[in-house]
């Protein structure tokens, strides 16, 4: 901790401050054998903070110099990129004004909390050894040496680029398994030494070639003149408006579609779009040309690009023409860049630039390729098997490797999961267009067919782990496919697993923010492979306790850890969201219950009273007792004291905001330790409940060692997405009641507005009530009047509130009103229980309540049947007496007026009163 007041800790841990929250293994201060601090994470932000954002980062850096190995070094801050959430600061080392390739001090803060969340520090601690730059030989004479190596296979060969810059000499770039058509073995081979470890001052060119079109990283050393070695400058996907929707494997999951596939068996795939492009020319004809892509035959392919005197590209499938393949990469290349702005990054929208595109590529590449080294930057698709620009995911791969580019413009180094980033953003844009979910997991379905296949191991649902004994024997496109596999399941977890496409929308949307935020905090690469992919989740865990506060920590967690990037938490609280929930994370699928916890319960007394002997409906305006019990699915213990359980209760109903809906009941530290496997209960906490009947009851276990993220943040989201995404949090919403055979039972909810205004729907599920059962809803006739109604009619119009009806063994929906911002709306409902029903067995009603195409909250109100009277109370809600079977005043009561009780003592507790006849001893005058 710092020690002045502007670094005190503002975001409690729990009960032990001062420590950081574990939100993934690699959380704390990391240093090098040499001593120096070179990574730091605190992504709860608990630990170094100041009154501003930047505040924080120039106090960091001042004061942390000698941990960071920076103290009289030339830093030069070279970038500041700013956006809703975050400050990310980078720093360029120099020496005798040249900078040090790859010698950057990168700090990330969260600017909500004026907090350093992230350090990534490459700095050089000792550059004596550094050559002077009098004497680098002539630069001319370097690069006519550079040049040679392009004499053969080349017609011409160029540099376009020349930058003196200080380099350690550490690793050399991975050479491909196979020659690539416009790069071969024999070349980016020339020169490999093996890296001695010393700083060397080299000349970093950007060799142009034509005869093939390629650019070449080469690195040659300024003092010595000899190469250090050639690195293809390209991005590849290693595989050989009338536009395909996504694609015709896709649409129609047929495998066998493929190379050999005739035009009319592929025209029927085609679907006509509409897209922007610019206005004719000068002649009156129209280009494939707009604001971020156009097409043009610049890889001298030999196939002029369409053109049209109407703004109509019509070619019926890429086998008849291959025009088509400019439409189609067109249009997919423009969609996903207008996409990509949409979602808001600044820095990204603050670098894109139009790329030029060849969509026929040269005909002997069987390689699609980003090259970002030329103005504008290309894409060249290629022309074997199944084109490259006839799938989607091949389109948004290559474009992809654009964004890493713009993201990581002033980050050295490269990222050797790049292509996993590639592929699980192809595979998540992809799915917004198959409703179907047809082959989900395959990245490029349509260029990687049956017929075609060129990699079995390249999907999104590799089982291969990061820890296997044999990791290091796995292909690049098996360490590719596992990284992304664990993307494509975060994406799952964050709603992609939903049936609604409105939904798997959203859920791609958050993920696709997460990467696109991430980029720009990954530091360099090292030589270790696991490495690389264990430092870029867990900056993505990081990226979102800045985004989300949080939220998608667990869920990310279980993936990385499921994938063999770390092991599984050894402390790991839970409270169940379910009977038979393990805490697994997410909670089940989108629709599995989330608000039945059982390990949350209310007991009417204290003194004398049983707190196992299990739930008790909570008594209004009189003090009750909550409990809580907490597990441990970890290997170790959870400790004794350092966990926190807070609980909190809200008024009936759905679409609650966190926390502004919700009134804390009490937080009690947990003395005692959980042993793996174990729990324990927590409690009792005093609870006076403001509602008859029911309340929603949160439960949340929090400590440093298993933090409960977004539950803590104080920041607004949707109640449900935090029980779901969290196990460290419980929600127990089920009203039970009891209802004799023809019996009525009352209650009312709210619908709540979200932070922001929303389009929504009221599901109401009663198929497994019995047929004869009827329910009635009374509420606003605004919202009856702007809704569809399916399953349920009005039967009382009214000018400010209707009556609707529905009966058992139907699902009814109220669609198309709009709450907005922090709008309640109550519901009154009526259940008129069936006649005919089993005795004991519980009939479940099911509330959901929709915004924005996804469930915002739901509400179970469970009725057990009471055909046998013998063993009951019966309550008279108007007189409050109770009776029994018996009495001779019972069969004057109505249906409607008999409320069980299997307890006398529970009758009484709700304020009933023994009938004088019938219950005397009861009787209380």
């Amino acid at each position: 901790m710092g020690r002045n007041e502007e670094r005190r800790l503002r975001n409690d841990p729990g009960p032990v401050p001062g420590e950081p929250l574990k939100l993934f293994p690699g959380v704390g201060e990391h240093r090098g054998a040499d001593g120096v601090l070179r990574r730091y994470l605190d992504p709860g932000a608990t630990l170094f903070r100041a009154p501003t954002d930047r505040r924080a980062v120039n106090t960091f850096v001042r004061e942390r110099a000698s941990d960071l190995g920076t103290e009289g070094a030339d830093l030069r801050e070279v970038a500041a990129d700013r956006d809703t959430r975050t400050l990310n600061v980078r720093y360029q080392q120099f020496h005798r004004d040249v900078p040090i390739r790859g010698a950057m001090l990168q700090m990330v803060a969260d600017t909500r909390q004026a907090a350093v969340v992230q350090v990534e520090n490459a700095t050089e601690t000792d550059v004596s050894e550094a050559p002077d730059v009098s004497a680098a030989q002539d630069p001319d004479l370097v690069e006519k040496a550079a040049l040679t190596h392009f004499r053969k296979g080349y017609a011409t060969a160029e540099v376009i680029r020349d930058d003196l810059v200080y380099l350690r000499d550490t690793t050399r770039p991975p050479l491909p398994e196979t020659d690539r058509p416009t790069a071969p073995l024999a070349l980016l081979r020339k020169g490999r030494r093996r890296p001695d470890g010393r700083l060397h001052l080299v000349h970093d060119l950007i060799v142009e070639t034509t005869g093939p079109f390629e650019h070449f990283r080469v690195v040659v050393d300024a003092v010595e003149g000899k190469l250090l070695w050639i690195e293809a400058g390209g991005r590849y996907v290693t595989a050989t408006l009338d536009v395909y929707m996504p694609d015709p494997v896709t649409q129609s999951d047929d495998g066998t579609l493929s190379s050999l596939s005739t035009h009319d068996t592929l025209k029927q795939f085609a679907r006509d779009v509409q897209v922007d492009i610019a206005d004719a020319d000068a002649q009156g004809r129209f280009h494939l040309t707009g604001d971020w892509v156009l097409c043009s035959d610049w890889d001298a392919s030999g196939f002029t690009q369409p053109t049209s005197t109407t703004k109509v590209f019509r070619f019926g499938s890429h086998v008849k023409d291959k025009a088509f393949l400019s439409a189609n990469a067109y249009y997919w290349t423009d969609t996903f860049a207008q996409y990509l702005r949409g979602l808001g990054d600044p820095i990204l929208k603050a670098r894109m630039v139009p790329v030029e595109i060849d969509p026929q590529g040269a005909a002997s590449t069987d390689r699609s390729e980003w090259i970002g080294t030329t103005t504008p930057p290309r894409i060249r698709f290629d022309m074997k098997h199944v084109p490259g620009a006839a799938d989607l995911g091949i389109i948004v791969h290559e474009y992809t490797h654009g964004v890493v580019q713009w993201l990581r413009s002033a980050s050295p180094g490269p990222l050797e999961y790049e292509h996993s980033v590639c592929d699980a953003m192809a595979g998540i844009f992809r799915d917004r267009f198959n409703p179907a979910g047809h082959r989900r997991t395959e990245t490029f379905p349509f260029d990687n067919n049956l017929q075609d296949e060129w990699s079995k191991g390249r999907r999104l649902d590799l089982t291969q782990r990061f820890d296997d004994a044999d990791f290091d024997d796995y292909t690049p496109d098996e360490r590719t496919s596992m990284l992304a596999s664990a993307l494509w399941r975060c994406y799952l977890g964050m709603g992609g697993d939903k049936k609604e496409t409105a939904a798997r929308k959203k859920a791609g949307d958050r993920m696709t923010k997460l990467l696109l935020a991430l980029i720009p905090r990954l530091k360099p690469d090292v030589t270790d492979s696991r490495k690389n992919a264990v430092h870029l989740a867990e900056t993505l865990i990081a990226v979102d306790a800045t985004l989300h506060n949080g939220l998608y920590e667990s869920l990310m967690n279980n993936v990385f850890s499921d994938q063999g990037l770390w092991p599984k938490p050894v402390v790991d609280v839970y409270i169940a969201d379910r009977p038979g929930d393990t805490g697994a994370v997410p909670s089940g699928t989108g629709d599995d219950p989330t608000w039945q916890s059982p390990d949350i319960w209310v007991r009417n007394a204290l003194e004398g009273d049983d707190p196992a002997a299990g739930h008790q409906d909570p008594i209004v305006n009189q003090p009750n007792y909550l409990y809580v019990r907490v597990h441990n699915r970890g290997s170790a213990p959870a400790g004794a004291d350092r966990f926190n359980v807070h609980t909190h209760h809200c008024k009936p109903g759905t679409g609650m905001t966190w926390p502004t809906h919700f009134k804390p009941i009490g937080s009690q530290v947990v003395h005692q330790a959980i042993p793996p496997g174990g729990s324990v209960r927590v409690g009792p906490f005093l609870y006076v409940p403001e509602a008859a009947g029911h309340e929603c009851l949160i439960a949340i276990v929090h400590g440093p060692d298993d933090p409960a993220g977004a539950a803590m943040s104080g920041q607004l989201l949707a109640h449900d997405q935090l029980v779901r995404q969290n196990n460290n949090v419980g929600q127990r919403n089920v009203s039970p009641r009891m209802s004799v055979l023809g019996g009525q039972t009352r209650l009312s909810l709210t619908l709540r507005g979200a932070p922001v205004d929303t389009d929504g729907a009221w599901e109401l599920d009663a198929e497994e009530m019995p047929p004869d059962t009827e329910i009635s809803v009374r509420t606003l006739s605004s919202l009856v009047k702007a809704s569809t109604l399916t399953d349920i009619a009005v039967t009382e119009p009214g000018e400010l509130r209707s009556t609707l009806r529905m009966t058992g063994g139907h699902k009814a929906l109220i669609k198309g009103f709009r709450l907005g911002a922090e709008d309640e709306v109550v519901a009154d409902l009526v259940i008129d229980f069936a006649h005919e029903a089993e005795h004991l067995k519980r009939y479940p009603f099911i509330a959901t309540q929709i915004q924005d195409d996804e469930v915002a909250g739901r509400m179970t109100i469970e009725i057990t049947a009471v055909k046998d009277l013998s063993e009951f109370f019966f309550g008279n809600p108007k007189s409050h007496e109770l009776h029994i079977k018996t009495c001779p005043f019972f069969d004057k009561l109505s249906r409607a007026h008999r409320l069980p009780f299997a307890r006398l003592e529970e009758a009484q507790a709700h304020g009933y009163n023994g009938c004088a006849y019938c219950l005397p001893e009861a009787d209380t005058g």
